[in-house]
């Protein structure tokens, strides 16, 4: 066989797997990650048989077909995942990448309004309320951002302190959008009071996280005393409780704490409210 005609059957054989993967499209992406590999290989062997013998290919060796299928396979995967992480990322586009004094902020960092949420990943009225905030800041055209605050439940430790240093380590190395991400996913696969996450190396490559960094970042405890200063600062706020967010108006500097998964209607009566106080106030001073 020529070295042109073997150029051309392994771009043949690429592009028959690829077909037969593409034509089953996420399902098959779902397959390789939840099943045995071993067997998805073999399925996806027997489409570049049917492709080979429909065509009268040959291989130079069975080592060369093993080759192509291996390789073709984990490009598809490679690229199913990248697509899937860049998928998350587009979800919270409106997180800067880096925010000053490692502080974590969705939205505009100088909105009128921030609400400053102290919450636990293993709480399940947290998890609850997670997409209400995001909501309100989507929707605020810039008027309006969300600041996460570490506040770990003793009773749902180890899992809960765990998952914040987690997110602290993802931080480091994705900036302040992919701790938001990383956040998500958690909410999304934690068993929730305290249960934790089956497998956390998972979530942490499903963000796009180098895992050896990330096991490194959490063995050293590095970020143990960022974690404790946000609980410190939740107590001396009187909070023993999550979700507790903090409706801090900027313009102001007047704060008001809501408790609880509380519905969107409510945080912006407050948000109304201050902001009418505030030109109350201004107009009594001109």
């Amino acid at each position: 066989m020529t070295e042109q005609s073997t150029k051309s059957l392994r771009l043949g054989v690429v592009a028959a797997i690829l077909l037969g993967l593409v034509g089953t499209g996420f399902g098959i992406y779902q397959f390789v990650k939840e099943k045995d590999l071993a067997q998805e290989i073999a399925n996806v062997k027997s489409t570049v048989n049917q492709v080979k013998d429909a065509e009268g290919v040959t291989f130079k060796s069975k080592a060369e077909f093993e080759a192509a299928v291996a390789e073709s396979i984990n490009k598809f995967v490679a690229q199913k995942q990248q697509a899937d992480i860049d998928q998350k990322y587009a979800k919270f586009e409106a997180a800067p990448e880096k925010v000053d004094d490692g502080k974590h902020i969705y939205g505009a960092p100088g909105a009128r309004f921030t609400l400053v949420e102290f919450s636990d990943m293993e709480c399940p009225f947290c998890k609850r309320f997670h997409d209400t905030p995001k909501q309100i800041v989507d929707a605020s055209k810039g008027n309006v951002n969300w600041q996460w605050k570490h506040m770990p439940l003793d009773f749902h430790n180890p899992a809960a302190h765990k998952e914040a240093l987690a997110a602290e380590c993802i931080a480091e190395q994705k900036g302040n959008r992919g701790f938001w991400v990383f956040v998500n996913d958690i909410f999304h696969h934690t068993q929730g009071n305290g249960g934790g996450v089956a497998d956390l190396a998972s979530v942490v490559t499903g963000v796009g996280a180098d895992l050896d960094a990330f096991r490194e970042c959490l063995g050293s405890g590095k970020y143990e005393d960022k974690v404790e200063a946000d609980i410190q600062k939740a107590k001396s706020y009187g909070v023993n409780g999550t979700p507790a967010t903090f409706v801090v108006d900027n313009h102001t500097g007047k704060s008001q704490l809501l408790g609880g998964a509380q519905p969107a209607q409510a945080i912006m009566a407050v948000m109304r409210k201050m902001m009418i106080e505030s030109q109350q106030d201004d107009s009594a001073n001109q």
